[in-house]
Parts: C-alpha cells; sequence; structure tokens
C-alpha cells in the first residue's frame, strides 16, 4: 500500500518554524526585561516618595517623624500617625505590592543614637525573609540591587560607607517604627544571601 499523497515538512518549512519559535522567545524574554526594569524603577519612586516626604516633614516640623522629643532619633513615636497628623499633601504608602512581592515601609534608628534608616522589608514588622530561590523575591532583590546602584553609584551594600545597604534584621516597635536593625555588608552581593529582610536606606 502506497502512501504517496501524505507529505511531510520540508526542512525550509521547519528552518522557518524554528526562527519563528525563536523570535516569538525573544520577544517574550525581552518583554518580561522591560517588566522588571519598569518594577525596578517604580520601587526607585516608592522609596523616593518616602524620602521626599520625609524632608518636606523635617523642613516644616524641624525634625523627622517619629523624633516626638527632637533628639535626631526616630524611636519614640510612630512616623506614620505624624504625617498623617502634618496633612502633608502626599503622605506616602506604609506598604505597596510590585508583582507577586508585597514590601512594607518602616522607619527607626540603626543604633541607639541613629543614624536613622528607612527600611523596605517583606511582610508586616519585617516577618520574612527574602530568598533567591524564590522567584517574586529574586525580583525584589534585583530591585534592591538597582537602588542601591543608582544611590551609590555601586551594588555593594557595605554597611559602613553606603548609604543603602542590606537589612538582616528589623524588629518593629509599634505602628511604622523598627527599634533595632542589624545592618551587614552580606559580602556586597544582593543576590545570594537567604536572610536578608529589607533594604536599609539612610535618612539621616
Amino acid at each position: 500500500m502506497k502512501a504517496g499523497n501524505e507529505k511531510g515538512f520540508t526542512l525550509i518549512e521547519l528552518a522557518i518554524v524554528l526562527v519563528l519559535i525563536g523570535i516569538i522567545m525573544g520577544a517574550v524574554l525581552k518583554g518580561q526585561d522591560l517588566i522588571d526594569n519598569a518594577r525596578a524603577k517604580q520601587f526607585a519612586t516608592e522609596v523616593r516618595s518616602w524620602e521626599t516626604v520625609l524632608y518636606n516633614y523635617l523642613d516644616r516640623k524641624g525634625r523627622l517623624p517619629g523624633d516626638a522629643d527632637r533628639d535626631g532619633v526616630v524611636s519614640d513615636s510612630d512616623p506614620m500617625v505624624d504625617l498623617t497628623a502634618a496633612k502633608l499633601i502626599n503622605t506616602p504608602r506604609g506598604s505597596f505590592v510590585l508583582g507577586a512581592t508585597g514590601f512594607y515601609a518602616y522607619l527607626g534608628r540603626g543604633t541607639a543614637n541613629g543614624p536613622n534608616y528607612l527600611v523596605m522589608c517583606k511582610g508586616a514588622n519585617c516577618s520574612g525573609s527574602f530568598s533567591p530561590n524564590n522567584t517574586g523575591d529574586l525580583a525584589a532583590l534585583k530591585y534592591f540591587e538597582s537602588f542601591d546602584a543608582t544611590v551609590d553609584g555601586t551594588a555593594s551594600a557595605n554597611a559602613s560607607s553606603n548609604s543603602v545597604v542590606t537589612a538582616f534584621s528589623a524588629i518593629t516597635a509599634a505602628g511604622n517604627t523598627f527599634t533595632a536593625i542589624t545592618l551587614g555588608s552580606s559580602n556586597g552581593d544582593w543576590i545570594t544571601p537567604t536572610n536578608i529582610k529589607g533594604l536599609a536606606y539612610q535618612i539621616r
């Protein structure tokens, strides 16, 4: 029995199909890069909006929110309560979501006498850690790395000299304030460590 009418794909047809698949895959990957870059910029915008409002509050009140006794250390009142009471035009969000990852903002002191840091962490009360083995967390760590490079000129999370560092532990006392934080260099690497609680950005 002859199968004279049965035809398969020619080499040219197969080559065209493979080229089309390659183009589609390239477009998908490029599209994901564009999405990640847009989210990294959105993360930076959220942090900068906090920074702007904090310094606006400082200009108006002569102190940072959360520094009720005016000793230069954020530790004795809830910053968000202070910001709300000041009735500023734009109060930053205490939490926001980018992609599949939620971020929570906290303000507090790095040591007993400062300096003060704005911390962007995972989970209420900074309860979670960012794991590079989790896709959403890895994306967040890349946002941190990008913001660090933008602010400090390098993505090295050195606690002794940079404005942006890793937060390995942040413990909140009340509301949107933390009273204890462990800062570390993580060997200058944002992507590898599994115990990063968040990004700490020195305010003052």
